[in-house]
């Protein structure tokens, strides 16, 4: 049984006293654990309380951090997820066993900053939030306590099982919920990349700029960090290890392989954009370098200009029924576009982009889109696509579908699991909604 008493102290310098003690019976005797908040206010009303939604142990959650809406939050028979990641984090951070590793967490947040810059068209905006000094410290934070989730969680739920029998009975009982396969679809398309304008190639002084402030590797991952484009080595501070040289571009890795180990590169240009590169080691397969990349920016009036050319191109094609794998021969000395073309490609429709799929809706079998502007790879292009076959989506079955089946039964489970436990162990923890 427990027994929560609040007292408010209205005192000079600090406005507000906020004491919590429990009083928790156990056998014959009484165990009294105080929580303490101190809230700094020189108002004479109790508007700083309201800032406070829940308290767990003694770790503090304010409304800005809920973000599910209050009436959920505030419905004491409804144990919702906000609540009891909270729970999940205060026990995770007492569990000794749990320890977070910072390589760990510093490939994470190298992960999550890529993902973040990839949001921002404009990169001047995300790099704003870097004159912030405690953008990264916060973010890292963050990140460093969903990985306190995410670890008591596969901890709580290690032990989850599933059997034939019921993948079956979800199967049977679970009509309505049983999800579909993804549709199918066999496409072949063209890939048109604008030919870099003497505007964009006048990014290699920007490099050559950049290659004069390198003295160090320090100094190299800084420049990669605020500005290389490569979304994959950015926030590595440029660097990638062990690559199968055989596995890099023709023309990048021509010239990673003229460099000696330390050695920096000349700003040079591929159909990627355009690079400085520094060989930090090569051994017989593999090599480790550090990489900074700048991609190319096309005005509106170019891009509106290629699209032009290529809708006069399409329409050619569907003269003379040229098959789009012919294509790249139509087009060697053209002085606008580049092209790659992939022929008789299956690919699921939940991997195709917002724009695909909206296309989709109305093309039909054997014919070509008109062409329509793409962010492939972090670079503007154009795309047809031709319509070849498809396969409609349709229900999991038990025979064909086993193994995702089985995951989503055992994703079912683990998400009672971690309610049971939140139910029981809440039992033995002291909380309070404040602001309901």
């Amino acid at each position: 049984m427990s027994i929560i008493f609040k007292i408010f102290f209205s005192v000079k310098k600090y406005e507000y006293l906020y004491v919590m003690m429990s009083f928790v019976k156990i056998k014959k005797c009484f165990i009294i654990i105080p929580f303490l908040c101190v809230f700094f206010s020189y108002s004479s009303s109790l508007e700083k309380m309201s800032g406070i939604s829940l308290v767990i142990g003694n770790d503090i959650i304010l409304n800005s951090e809920i973000k599910s809406d209050k009436k959920s939050f505030c419905n004491t028979d409804v144990l919702n997820d906000f609540f009891i990641q909270k729970l999940m984090l205060y026990y995770a951070k007492k569990d000794k066993s749990i320890q977070i590793n910072n390589k760990e967490l510093e490939l994470k947040t190298q992960a999550f900053l890529s993902e973040m810059r990839k949001k921002y068209i404009n990169q001047k905006e995300f790099l704003i939030q870097f004159e912030n000094e405690n953008f990264l410290k916060e973010l890292t934070k963050e990140i460093e306590n969903r990985q306190y989730i995410e670890k008591i969680y596969n901890k709580i739920t290690e032990d989850v099982e599933v059997s034939p029998q019921e993948i079956k009975h979800f199967l049977t009982n679970k009509q309505n919920q049983i999800p579909h396969t993804s549709k199918k679809i066999c496409i072949s398309y063209a890939v048109f990349y604008p030919k870099l304008s003497k505007i964009n190639k006048k990014k290699i002084d920007f490099l050559n700029q950049i290659k004069k402030e390198i003295h160090s590797d320090i100094d190299f991952a800084t420049k990669a960090i605020l500005f290389s484009e490569d979304d994959y080595s950015a926030f590595k501070g440029g660097f990638v290890k062990g690559v199968k040289i055989n596995n890099v571009p023709m023309k990048l890795g021509h010239f990673i392989l003229s460099l000696k180990e330390g050695e920096i590169s000349e700003p040079f240009e591929t159909d990627l954009g355009f690079h400085i590169i520094k060989l930090e080691k090569k051994r017989k397969d593999e090599i480790d370098f550090r990489h900074i990349l700048i991609k190319p920016k096309y005005s509106k009036y170019e891009l509106y200009k290629i699209k032009l050319f290529l809708e006069s191109f399409r329409k050619h094609i569907l003269i003379h029924k040229i098959d789009l794998d012919k294509i790249p021969g139509l087009l060697n000395n053209s002085k606008i576009v580049n092209v790659v073309v992939q022929n008789k490609i299956w690919i699921d429709e939940d991997q195709l982009s917002k724009n695909m799929k909206k296309i989709f809706l109305f093309l039909k079998k054997g014919k070509i889109t008109n062409p329509y502007k793409e962010t492939i790879n972090g670079k503007e292009a154009f795309v047809i696509i031709k319509l070849l076959d498809e396969i409609p989506s349709k229900p999991l079955s038990f025979e064909k579908n086993y193994t995702i089946l089985k995951d989503i039964v055992i994703s079912i489970k683990k998400k009672d699991k971690i309610k049971n436990w939140a139910k029981e162990i809440l039992r033995k923890t002291y909380y309070e909604k404040i602001d309901c």
